[in-house]
């Protein structure tokens, strides 16, 4: 069936009544929904400003100890007494062993009884030339007689040397059975009980003991920074410190005691050694430790709290608060860090700026922020 005329313009005027009461209920519920204001994401903030940054070489180091010495005899015989306990701390000089010592006792006894008794005959051999030499002047004895006196004289003379030799080499060798310690140091494990006979044959030796005052460091750094190293050895000592295994507590503090005189050329790396006078305790031969060595220092440069430098696509940036509380993306470029700031080596900040320290997380260029903690 066909609709009239007048069913069309019903149909018509229903639709034109339907599209204007949408366009009413939009407008209508449109108007009720106000446009939320933009909300400050909370921030803490640091103003940037000017420090001293000193500039560290970090490698790991090998604590070696000044000297280590293999106490050995120099003397065949009996160990008597050893005169230490393992572990115990010496002093240059102290006895650590005696060696029976009777034999050559009775040898040195022997020999200085010999020298008495040719010292004794050189003298009346002196005494005698005496006499001749007067006698010669009055024509009582030849000049052959005075000759021989003479002769007999510096025979004597040379006797009397060769004892005194004998006297002091068995005296030296009765000095090798009081076995004494060359340095301060620490005695290791003993190595050899008394009631041994020891040769100076032997390997093993008696003791071995370390000097570990002052201790020295021996560490690799890579051959770039021979440049810095050699700056900083011109401008005077260069602080070394000694850091324990996890970085956080210093065990000593020295200085750089030499430079090696070539690169490896198999790690790119050149070593240096560093002394430390007053290590005490801390550092213990062949103990691994973190060497710090200062090269330079930065005076008076930008620096921005460490946790403000965030990482992106483009390097490392920061978050400026600017005017109206927006913040700026603001790339930098990070330098040396020093306790829980790091130095800005360009123009990326200024000083008397806030950058944002906790909250940039939830932030971009633009961003508007609230200052809630400095």
């Amino acid at each position: 069936m066909k609709a009239g005329p007048k069913g069309w313009r019903w149909a018509v005027a229903l639709l034109v009544i339907a599209v204007i009461a949408g366009i009413a209920w939009f407008f209508l519920h449109s108007a009720k929904k106000p446009v939320a204001p933009r909300v400050a994401t909370p921030v803490s903030a640091v103003a940037v400003k000017l420090a001293d940054v000193p500039v560290y070489i970090d490698a790991l180091g090998t604590v070696t100890p000044t000297r280590t010495v293999t106490v050995m005899t120099q003397i065949n015989g009996i160990l008597n007494t050893v005169n230490f306990k393992e572990g115990q701390r010496v002093k240059a000089g102290q006895v650590i062993a005696t060696i029976d010592s009777r034999a050559l006792v009775a040898q040195l006894t022997q020999a200085q009884g010999t020298l008495l008794h040719d010292q004794a005959v050189l003298a009346n051999a002196r005494l005698d030339l005496a006499r001749y030499q007067q006698l010669i002047k009055i024509g009582s004895i030849t000049q052959q007689t005075l000759d021989t006196q003479v002769a007999s004289v510096q025979e004597d003379e040379g006797t009397v040397k060769a004892d005194a030799g004998s006297v002091q080499n068995l005296q030296v060798q009765v000095s090798y059975c009081t076995i004494t310690s060359p340095v301060d140091g620490v005695v290791g494990l003993r190595l050899v009980d008394p009631g041994n006979y020891v040769t100076t044959a032997a390997t093993t030796g008696v003791a071995v003991i370390t000097q570990l005052q002052p201790a020295t460091v021996v560490y690799a750094v890579p051959e770039d920074y021979l440049g810095q190293i050699h700056k900083a050895m011109t401008r005077g000592a260069v602080t070394v410190y000694a850091y324990d295994r996890n970085k956080k507590t210093i065990l000593a503090t020295g200085s750089v005691l030499a430079l090696d005189n070539q690169v490896d050329t198999a790690t790119g790396t050149v070593k240096l050694k560093a002394s430390f006078p007053a290590s005490g305790d801390t550092l213990f031969p062949n103990q691994f430790v973190n060497a710090r060595m200062q090269a330079d220092t930065l005076s008076q440069i930008t620096v921005v709290p460490t946790a403000a430098i965030q990482q992106g696509t483009n390097g490392d940036f920061v978050f400026v608060i600017g005017a109206a509380n927006k913040v700026a993306l603001r790339n930098v470029k990070a330098g040396p860090v020093y306790q829980d700031n790091t130095a800005i080596l360009d123009n990326g900040v200024k000083v008397g700026e806030q950058v944002v320290t906790d909250g940039a997380d939830k932030l971009d260029n633009g961003s508007l922020v609230k200052v809630v903690a400095h």
